[in-house]
């Protein structure tokens, strides 16, 4: 018969080893009895000697003395009974009592066999049994296990290896007591990058070591999930677009460095929320496709006010360089008198004002008077004293004369004389006065008586000559300068009027002397006996001809003989 506990069989004082079984029946055969332990702690393919236990592990061949045994009596819990072989047991020690006492020997071999047994299997056991770290995606947790290699501790475990997992070390890798094993699992990770789609199976959990994995640097790449993310164990799709370093430049503003997904430059400006204006330029090309290191240049086209002519004008948009080119465009024309402020050269610069200012000159002939010199007296012996006779008219001259204006913007200055050509001379009015003197008649005169006086008045017959012609008067003499005694106008009022009383006064006018005589005049009335012009004569010399000219024209020739008084 078999035994109803298998308690009856574990050592004395400890039950190490008894919850392998609840019946002798787990046991089965002596030589099944090892790896059934072996098995309930994960052993996996435990070499075996040839007696059915593991190897090297002594004093098996005891439990064979187990075949045969009939069930044991009942346990008793009184202190009396028979004895068995091994001796006397103690007060209270529960003794199997065989129903029949022709099994008795057998039964305590067998028990021995069995204590035996379980002595040497727990010891095996506690010599095979290891404590192994398993990190399964970098979560770690220890097992107790009796296998020897990873795949047995894996399957101790409860885990078990995909096609795309990734386990080190490998599952035929033999452990030990502090073995570490590390299981990733592998993930589908598909990521679209510019339009290219990819697909891997991977072990990283998260998205950026999942783009490491393929070469792709996360932080160049605007991803459609944070980079961080966990990636699931049944997968993930991720979209991106690689990050361009550009440099933005706009009106008054420092260029500055962006990374940005945009594939072109109006993509670009549309992601920043730059907005061009009309009058705004770009460079380069809104189609232009975006690269690593384009500097985009936004320019606003500046603004120029252009006054024509002293007249505002419209201000002017342009993207030209200089003033010239600017005028040029607008079909501005300037005249090579006009004057352009600031200089054609000039670079156009945002509110820059632009004057140009027209210039003109007009010329003018007109022909003026040339005054007719003063009228000239020659005393002419060959007529009588008293009479004259104006043999030359006097006209004055002309002269033709080139005026210049300056017009300025339509308003014209004053004219200035460029050009003078004489057309006539001015003539003088010349008066020729007789000084010729008639000689008196005689008339001779009856005397009955001569008296003493007439007698002496009567010729001396011995000097004088009967019927003799009279003499011929004497040519008259230069005047003689007397003082102002004699003179028959206040001179020196008129002179005070005409040269300041300046008797030497050479103004360079055609009139000379205090009282300003032209040369011909002044030499027609006998001055040049005294010098050839006025002003080299003295104030009498000239006053005498003064009274000649007075003689024969009176104060006509002074403008200033009013001041000579009545």
């Amino acid at each position: 018969m078999r035994a109803r506990s298998i308690l009856s069989y574990c050592p004395d004082g400890t039950t190490y080893g008894c919850e392998l079984a609840s019946s002798p029946d787990a046991l089965g055969s002596p030589e099944s009895q090892p790896h059934h332990l072996f098995d309930t702690f994960g052993n996996d393919e435990t070499p075996m000697d040839s007696e059915g236990a593991p190897a090297g592990v002594p004093g098996n061949a005891a439990h064979a003395a187990t075949a045969g045994i009939d069930e044991p009596a009942a346990v008793t819990g009184s202190a009396t009974g028979d004895h068995t072989a091994a001796g006397d047991h103690t007060a209270g020690q529960q003794v199997i009592t065989p129903r029949r006492n022709r099994f008795r020997k057998p039964v305590l071999v067998g028990a021995a066999a069995l204590i035996t047994a379980l002595t040497i299997g727990g010891g095996t056991v506690a010599a095979n049994t290891k404590t192994v770290s398993i990190s399964v995606d970098g979560q770690p947790r220890q097992i107790t296990t009796l296998a020897k290699s990873v795949s047995g501790a894996l399957a101790a475990a409860g885990l078990s290896v995909g096609q795309h997992d990734a386990l080190a070390p490998s599952a035929v890798t033999d452990i030990s007591d502090g073995s570490k094993i590390a299981l990733n699992r592998g993930r589908l990770f598909r990521v679209t990058i510019d339009g290219k789609q990819q697909q891997i199976w991977t072990t990283a959990q998260t998205v950026d070591e999942a783009l490491a994995q393929i070469g792709r640097d996360p932080s160049q790449l605007k991803l459609s999930a944070d980079r961080s993310r966990t990636i699931p164990l049944d997968g993930l799709a991720v979209t991106g677009a690689s990050l361009h370093s550009v440099t933005v430049a706009k009106p008054g503003v420092a260029a500055q460095k962006i990374a940005s997904a945009a594939t072109t430059v109006a993509e670009l400006l549309r992601q920043q929320g730059i907005r061009l204006g009309k009058n705004d330029r770009i460079s380069p090309a809104l189609s232009t496709v975006l690269t690593d290191g384009v500097a985009v240049t936004i320019r606003t086209l500046p603004t120029v006010l252009i006054s024509d002519g002293g007249r505002p004008g419209a201000p002017k948009v342009s993207d030209l360089a200089t003033v010239g080119d600017l005028l040029k465009a607008q079909h501005v024309t300037v005249g090579k008198d006009d004057v352009v402020a600031p200089k054609l050269s000039t670079k156009i610069s945002q509110g820059l004002k632009v004057t140009i200012t027209r210039v003109g000159y007009k010329l003018e002939k007109k022909s003026d008077a040339i005054a007719q010199p003063a009228d000239q007296t020659v005393q002419d012996d060959a007529m009588d004293q008293g009479t004259s006779e104006v043999t030359q008219q006097g006209q004055p001259g002309s002269v033709q004369v080139t005026y210049r204006t300056k017009i300025v913007n339509g308003k014209p200055g004053l004219p200035s004389v460029v050009g003078r050509r004489k057309v006539s001379d001015p003539i003088a009015t010349v008066t020729h006065v007789g000084t010729h003197v008639v000689p008196a008649e005689v008339v001779p005169v009856e005397t009955t008586a001569p008296t003493s006086q007439a007698a002496a008045s009567q010729p001396d017959p011995s000097t004088s000559t009967q019927n003799s012609p009279a003499p011929a008067p004497a040519p008259a003499a230069a005047p003689v300068a007397g003082g102002s005694s004699g003179w028959s106008v206040n001179w020196d009022a008129i002179a005070n009027c005409e040269s300041t009383n300046n008797w030497s006064i050479n103004t360079g006018n055609g009139y000379y002397g205090g009282l300003q005589f032209d040369i011909q005049t002044w030499l027609g009335a006998g001055g040049g006996a005294y010098a050839p012009r006025a002003d080299l004569a003295s104030k009498d010399q000239q006053i005498a001809i003064a009274e000649v000219v007075y003689a024969s024209r009176g104060l006509s020739p002074w403008a200033c003989g009013y001041a000579a008084g009545g």
